[in-house]
């Protein structure tokens, strides 16, 4: 019996204009009052996934940053939290040159994007700087990294430097479903999707057979190989198919994940 609904977000829950959809808000809205625990699984800082599903009231807890934290929706406590040290933080900015688009510095409100280029941000948590001190001495709590490179073949060559390097970190690298560009995330070590989802289903006494979970990037593939029942969106990489119990009929632009859940939850 599924007592736990896991969903990601970018690609997943959110559709090609970024946004969940009416009927998503409302069905996951009736599965949480019914008493089924809901929680958003991302890569997005927890400001961030508050502002792309307009407050998550459809949701009971949020994991951020990839598994670094997690809140509770009702009052933005947090259940979990782990940072990044601000030295090791200094050395990753100083591998910025030429080939980086950018490096994001993250903490729960506030992504510092450190680039050479000041880009013109749409969302009002993005904060282009060109002064790594201002950002070492801004950012309090570092729950995360991101690095961005022109060529996907240098994400690469710098994902071997860095796990070389750091080992005391976990670093993976990223793909959406929706685009060819990859990315590094870095996270503390032990921090992942899967293990935050199992840190919060022992907190609410819910074994891992009752959590369905719902994904379409790299960072999926950990949390559908070993939740109790991991789902691809129809759109998601082949790499997260290939390790998915099931793959939704329709994809995440026709609400794939509730069409999945109204025939899954109706049929057991």
């Amino acid at each position: 019996m599924i007592k736990m609904i896991v969903v990601d977000l970018d690609g997943t829950l959110l559709d090609k204009n970024r946004k969940v959809s009416n009927n998503t808000k409302e069905y996951l809205k009736k599965l949480k009052n019914n008493g089924y625990i809901v929680t958003i699984a991302t890569g997005r800082i927890y400001t961030s996934a508050l502002y792309a599903t307009d407050g998550a009231d459809f949701a009971n807890y949020i994991i951020s940053d990839t598994g670094t934290c997690a809140y509770n929706v009702s009052n933005s406590d947090p259940i979990l939290k782990n940072f990044i040290d601000k030295e090791i933080a200094k050395k990753i900015l100083n591998y910025y040159d030429e080939n980086y688009c950018y490096i994001d510095i993250c903490d729960k409100n506030t992504i510092y994007k450190y680039s050479n280029k000041i880009q013109k941000n749409c969302d009002h948590y993005i904060k282009t700087i060109k002064d790594k001190n201002y950002i070492l001495n801004n950012c309090n709590d570092i729950s995360h990294i991101t690095i961005s490179m022109k060529d996907n073949e240098d994400v690469m060559n710098l994902y071997n430097e860095l796990m070389k390097d750091f080992c005391q970190l976990n670093i993976i690298i990223m793909q959406d479903s929706f685009s060819n560009r990859k990315w590094i995330e870095i996270m503390p070590k032990g921090c992942s999707k899967y293990n935050t989802i199992k840190d919060l289903a022992c907190y609410l006494n819910i074994s891992n057979e009752e959590i369905i979970a719902f994904g379409d990037g790299l960072n999926d593939i950990e949390m559908l190989k070993k939740c109790g029942i991991g789902i691809a969106l129809k759109n998601a990489l082949p790499e997260v198919k290939e390790v998915a119990n099931d793959i939704t009929i329709y994809d995440h632009n026709n609400d794939g994940v509730i069409n999945y859940l109204k025939d899954y939850l109706n049929n057991n």
